[in-house]
């Protein structure tokens, strides 16, 4: 799900009809708000900077994006719904649809087959070719940009595409992702729509398969195969195989149109008439229409005719497929030839990146605004599942720009994309490689000061692990999860049997293999440290042995080759969900066991940097790995100064001495006037824990009091120094699935009102006394004794503060489990992993209560059968979607006896030098130094 933030002082309330909600995200020409209409649609909205509300410039921009947006069909896109682009406040207002990316979806459930790739290739080829129709070209067509919603797959992120200029073509600009980038893309020829046709083919055989076509190694080598080799169309079989080949012709011309395309897939599906009927489409429009209607079904391509040939010019128009591949059937009249303009145009057939004018739109001469006189088969006021002619598909919002302007798409779900392109003179400038990042961090807080994975289980050796190895998966910055080594994991139908296949011939930075045996070895090696998250693997068949001395392999892991075959002790289908942890990383074979120091001060590892030199407590220098397996970093290293002193951290920013240092609540106060702070919700939790067995918290009502009673933004802000915002669920909206508010009423805003009326109802009336329970370290107090302020404020309840050291958790635990104990429990938690199993299970399993001695954290003593039922069945459910599904319920089930009263969702910041592109922060807090550039 996408980060959405409060909404900021100053931010609207309202926007003609619509009811704000949410900060979606924040460009530089306009910020993007989640909002209701009066029905209770959720919409997304793009509002145009109040800055730029007296610019006529900007203005004009703003309103060129909205004709070219309407230009767009909403035919496996998303709509424009709204906008008023002539009043004081200038808006926009789009579909806002909700589900996985489709390289999230490859990347969790492996390549697609059947129906389900039938159906992504007619659903996104509908797509590209309203795209088209409206006279615009995409230009970073890939797997991150489809949307694959429950009613069919989407395109979005219009964030580099172009309307076409007066003559039809594009800039010779070569902007997109290079695994997708057509030759003409390369070379700096024209660029038309013909690219975005080659795109599609690259992305189909991607999802088929789980490979690129042209390899995912170095961008020179990957380059290199686009411009002279022919594609690994992989598992791609006939029909769709030889349609992909002829879309990755090296010349434009040899090309279909995105058109070509779509007719040929919606005749194979039989959802139009062959060739040889009598009667074909009359207009784009019913074509359009009958493929996002294909694309939403149970739809299937049939084997082609074995006489047919693809060629409606004649045989001469294109070279005639090899033997063995498939040859579609000719286009019904009237459909230009494979390279010829698609509609009205001085373009020569044949002519590679020739002029291209997008077809009239029905009953429209010219190129004109495209209107649909089909549209009335779409949902209506009138039509079953409508709601006065808008969707109520959820998902990915998309704003998108014409003429010069920005193209702006959010996508919510996995994550929040807000990509803006403006004019080519205010465009920044692109990013150099070279040089390096200096980055101030604490000092690693490992005994001896280790830095390699099986001590990276939190702070600076977690961040400098990250840097010198690269595993199986990682973790994006919107909080999924994708492949890197690993080209496939696959579980059984109970989730208990993994198999990962993994990538072939990488190589540590030394030049030895990274294979299956490599990870096995790290993970008995890293398993058997006490300083590592072990504990992630506690599901592994035989962890108990590793990690207590007994074996020095995992009963559970066999490797072989690149296939490393994983058994667990109980089911878990989100076990991958774990794999991009340091803990799961790879070993050399000289890394020996986990208590070799020499190794551990110096590991040798397989990503995107390797150390070059490392002073225990003073300082680490990573330089480029040549050897990574995904390329080059574009810095030519990283200079990490250690120091236990945010103080001196904080002056060595000032000073110009440093690019990037993390800044927390204690030394937030000191940064919050610089312009180089960027935060980002972190994944961590600041709760009330009711001990709910005994006491005045016994009583849900109490609990519900206490909630209602609390101004959590001003505890943020005053305690937490603008380093915690309201929390709106259990579970921090970081994590992927939990964005959404309305999840928790009584944590919505403070009402002292029906505070006062719960508490009088369960018996706490003013002098009620109320102990809340914490560890003792400056942030902990502050906004703990906050709380107890705001509690003596609106409910007259006397709040005793019981503290113990921060160093003495066996003390804090006993206190809380004592029999005596009663009342709240202040607590931080953060999920192992970006999962919401990993907060609700700990915290509320009944089969987790705490006592004194045995480790367990259901602190408060709630236990609930349905609760446990339907989390038990979420973590055993392979469907993604399904399982979050169940975590949502359980989460609410727990919400709505106030099981646990969530106050703050913790922020990550950190001062960043402008100086860089790329370099912010990733789901830990840590630098993004691996996608950093100069600017």
């Amino acid at each position: 799900m996408a980060e959405i933030a409060p909404l900021r002082p100053g931010d609207p309330e309202r926007l003609g009809a619509y009811r704000l909600t949410g900060l979606l995200g924040e460009g530089g020409q306009g910020s993007v708000y989640l909002a209701e209409d009066d029905g209770g649609d959720r919409v997304a909205i793009k509002l145009l900077h109040a800055r730029f509300s007296g610019d006529a410039k900007a203005r004009s921009r703003f309103a060129a994006e909205l004709q070219v947006a309407r230009r767009v069909s909403p035919f496996c896109t998303a709509r424009i719904l709204d906008a008023d682009v002539e009043g004081d406040r200038p808006y926009i207002v789009s579909e806002y649809i909700d589900g996985p990316s489709l390289s999230k979806v490859l990347a969790t459930k492996g390549p697609r087959s059947g129906g389900d790739l039938d159906r992504l290739a007619i659903g996104t080829m509908t797509a590209l070719a309203a795209i088209h129709q409206a006279g615009v070209v995409h230009r970073d067509f890939k797997p991150a940009n489809v949307l694959v919603a429950p009613d069919g797959p989407r395109v979005i992120d219009f964030g580099i595409a172009r309307a076409l200029d007066a003559t039809g073509t594009m800039s010779s600009t070569a902007v997109g992702t290079p695994a997708y980038m057509a030759p003409e893309q390369i070379t700096g020829g024209r660029i038309g729509p013909q690219a975005d046709v080659w795109a599609w083919g690259a992305t189909m055989v991607y999802a088929a398969s789980g490979h690129a076509a042209f390899g995912q190694d170095s961008i020179p080598a990957v380059m290199h195969r686009i411009l002279n080799l022919p594609p690994d169309l992989g598992a791609l079989t006939e029909p769709l195989r030889g349609l992909v080949a002829r879309c990755l012709s090296k010349d434009p011309a040899a090309r279909p149109s995105s058109q070509q395309v779509l007719m040929q897939l919606l005749v194979l599906a039989g959802s139009l008439p062959g060739p040889a009927a009598e009667a074909a489409p009359e207009a784009p429009a019913a074509m359009l229409n009958q493929g996002a209607e294909a694309a939403a079904t149970d739809t299937r391509l049939g084997l082609a005719p074995p006489d047919s040939a693809y060629a409606p010019g004649g045989p001469q128009a294109t070279p005639q497929p090899a033997q063995g591949a498939f040859a579609p059937p000719a286009l019904p009249q009237g459909f230009p030839p494979q390279g010829a303009p698609a509609g009205p145009g001085p373009q020569a057939p044949g002519t590679p990146g020739g002029p291209w004018t997008p077809p009239p739109a029905p009953g429209r001469p010219g190129n004109g605004p495209v209107t649909h006189p089909s549209w009335q088969q779409l949902p209506s006021a009138t039509s079953p599942g409508g709601s006065g002619g808008r969707s109520r598909r959820r998902g990915i919002g998309v704003l998108a720009a014409g003429g010069g302007a920005a193209l702006v798409a959010l996508v919510v779900g996995a994550s929040v994309v807000l990509a803006q392109m403006n004019d080519d003179e205010n465009r920044p400038p692109a990013p150099k490689e070279g040089g390096e990042a200096r980055l101030a961090l604490a000092t690693p807080t490992s005994t001896n000061g280790e830095i390699d994975p099986s001590h990276a289980g939190f702070g600076t050796e977690r961040f400098l692990s990250k840097q010198l190895f690269t595993g199986l998966t990682e973790i994006t910055r919107d909080g999924t999860s994708r492949l890197r080594l690993a080209r496939s994991i696959t579980p059984d139908d109970a989730c208990r049997q993994w198999k990962i296949e993994i990538k072939p011939g990488t190589t540590f930075s030394n030049g030895e293999p990274v294979d299956a045996e490599a990870f096995a070895r790290g993970w008995a090696r890293n398993a058997a440290s006490v300083q590592a998250n072990g504990f992630l693997m506690s599901g592994i068949k035989g962890y108990v042995a590793v990690s207590g001395g007994r074996s020095q392999t995992f009963e559970g892991v066999r490797a072989s080759g690149n296939l490393l075959q994983v058994e667990l002790d109980e089911a878990d289908c989100e076990f991958d969900e774990r794999l991009a942890d340091p803990v799961f990383a790879p070993a050399p074979k000289d890394a020996g066991k986990q208590d070799n120091r020499s190794y551990n001060l110096n590991p040798i590892g397989n990503g995107p940097f390797k150390l070059q030199s490392y002073r225990a407590k003073q300082e680490a220098v990573l330089v480029r790995n040549e050897r990574w397996a995904f390329g080059r970093t574009k810095l030519d290293g990283v200079r990490v100064q250690l120091s236990a002193n945010p103080a001196l951290r904080i002056s060595s920013f000032a000073a110009g001495s440093v690019d990037w240092i993390p800044v927390g609540t204690d030394t937030t106060r000191s940064a919050r006037t610089e312009r180089n702070l960027q935060v980002r919700p972190a994944m961590s939790q600041r709760l009330l824990i009711p001990i709910t067995t005994r006491g005045p918290m016994r009583d849900r009502r109490a609990r519900q009091a206490v909630s209602y009673a609390l101004d959590r933004k001003r505890i943020g802000d005053t305690a937490m120094h603008g380093l915690g915002r309201p929390a709106i669920g259990l579970v921090s909206p970081a994590v992927p699935g939990f964005a959404e508010s309305g999840r928790c009423p009584a944590c919505e805003r403070q009402n002292t009102a029906e505070a006062k009326r719960l508490a009088e109802a369960a018996g706490l009336g003013p002098g009620t006394e109320l102990n809340i329970y914490f560890r003792e370290t400056g942030t902990y107090r502050a906004w703990t004794q906050a709380v107890a302020e705001q509690l003596k404020q609106v409910l007259g309840w006397e709040v005793s503060l019981r503290a113990v050291p921060i160093e003495d958790y066996g003390q804090f635990t006993k206190e809380i489990t004592a029999k005596d104990a009663e009342g709240l429990i202040a607590l931080g938690w953060q999920p192992d992993y970006p999962s919401a199993y990993t907060m609700l299970q700990p915290l509320l399993g009944g089969d987790q209560i705490a006592t004194a001695d045995n480790g367990r954290t259901n602190y408060g003593g709630w236990k609930d059968a349905t609760f446990d039922a339907t989390l038990a069945r979420a973590i055993t459910t392979r469907d993604e979607t399904s399982r979050t599904r169940g975590m949502l319920a359980s989460e609410k089930r727990a919400l709505d006896d106030m099981a646990i009263i969530p106050v703050l969702t913790d922020m990550d910041g950190a001062l960043v030098s402008d100086k860089f592109t790329g370099l912010g922060l990733d789901p830990d807090g840590d630098p993004t130094v691996a996608t950093a550039a100069r600017k």
